[in-house]
């Protein structure tokens, strides 16, 4: 039964990755030795942010509702609809 749920969040999930191009740059500085700048690209995919978020607090022993819901809720932020 679980399986079944988790796969129909994760079907929920990738349909909204679907739909909307959520991979979001953040366009990070670092210095080196000789104070040269560069720029790295830091690419997020919502979708699998959820997925691995949701994995990793099931593994800490939270409930598979309370799991969801706070990868939800940090999937609603990386998308910015919360």
């Amino acid at each position: 039964m679980k399986k079944m749920i988790f796969s129909a969040v994760a079907l929920v999930a990738f349909s909204f990755a679907g739909m909307a191009n959520e991979v979001k740059e953040k366009k990070v500085e670092t210095k080196t030795e000789n104070k040269k700048v560069e720029k790295i690209k830091v690419k997020t995919n919502c979708a699998i942010a959820y997925l691995e978020d949701f994995e990793r607090l099931e593994n800490l022993g939270l409930t598979f509702e309370a799991a969801g819901a706070i990868a939800f809720h940090n999937y609603q932020k990386c998308t910015g609809t919360n």
